[in-house]
């Protein structure tokens, strides 16, 4: 495994000159294609690095051996829902299969959302996700004491149409003859049979409440779900991931 992974950068798309641009956007949709199928460079560069955002920083982690072996893009909008002025945290991310486990990604994402929320403590902030694996909203739900949809609660209505309004602004399709959160991402986890059936024979509530609403994520659909990111669930979420470091660090 190359010693897992050793470093990270993090990139500005717009502080890139064209060639740099042309260069970084070759090498990250090359990854990019190692982890995932379904998506096209044009619609993959629309998406992650040419995103219509406010703020888009992208993380390139690497091995000991300087190869890229994952990424995260974190994305920042401006949008008003319901005639109210809401912050929307969005991301793409992906890590080769044997460099995973660790939650890298969602440590990214953290950073970023602290970093605006301190700056904006009374602003509706949130993060909508459209996840094309189990294994993301399992992730989320070792975290985050808030999210939607979950095993253990129903989804407030309220919720439930904001969720379906974010997702009609950022263009989400839904999926004729599925849940209303399905939508057609685009994005397939390249999975091995075994890796697949570990998943589909998996027991927690929310790997089962995932396939349940989504069983097409195989082909291109994704689960929709939203974050509240209020100082209570930032900051317990990143006690949880914090702690699990300590508790693995000391383990090894």
């Amino acid at each position: 495994m190359r010693n897992g992974i050793r470093g990270a950068d993090v990139i500005d798309p717009t502080g890139l000159s064209p060639v740099e641009k042309g260069s970084f956007i070759n090498s990250l949709y090359q990854l990019h294609l190692r982890i995932f199928d379904g998506v096209d460079r044009n619609t993959f560069v629309s998406y992650v690095v040419d995103s219509p955002s406010d703020r888009t920083r992208i993380r390139v982690y690497k091995n000991s051996v300087n190869e890229w072996v994952g990424y995260c893009a974190v994305h920042r909008f401006n949008t008003r829902v319901f005639d109210r002025p809401y912050v929307i945290f969005r991301a793409e991310a992906g890590i080769l299969r044997e460099y995973r486990g660790r939650s890298q990604t969602l440590w990214f994402g953290f950073y970023e959302a602290i970093k605006y929320r301190l700056k904006h403590p009374f602003c509706s902030l949130y993060y909508l996700g459209s996840f094309v694996h189990p294994g993301v909203l399992y992730m989320f739900s070792r975290y985050f004491t808030e999210y939607c949809p979950r095993s253990d609660a129903p989804m407030p209505k309220r919720i439930k149409n904001l969720i379906i309004e974010l997702a009609d602004i950022f263009h989400l399709e839904a999926v004729e003859g599925q849940d209303v959160l399905v939508r057609k991402v685009g994005w397939i986890t390249r999975e091995s049979d075994e890796d697949k059936k570990f998943w589909q024979n998996h027991t927690h509530p929310i790997i089962k409440l995932y396939i349940k609403t989504n069983p097409g994520y195989v082909k291109d659909y994704g689960l929709l779900t939203l974050v509240p990111l209020t100082f209570g669930n930032i900051f317990m979420s990143l006690f949880k991931f914090m702690k699990n470091k300590v508790v693995r660090h000391f383990a090894q």
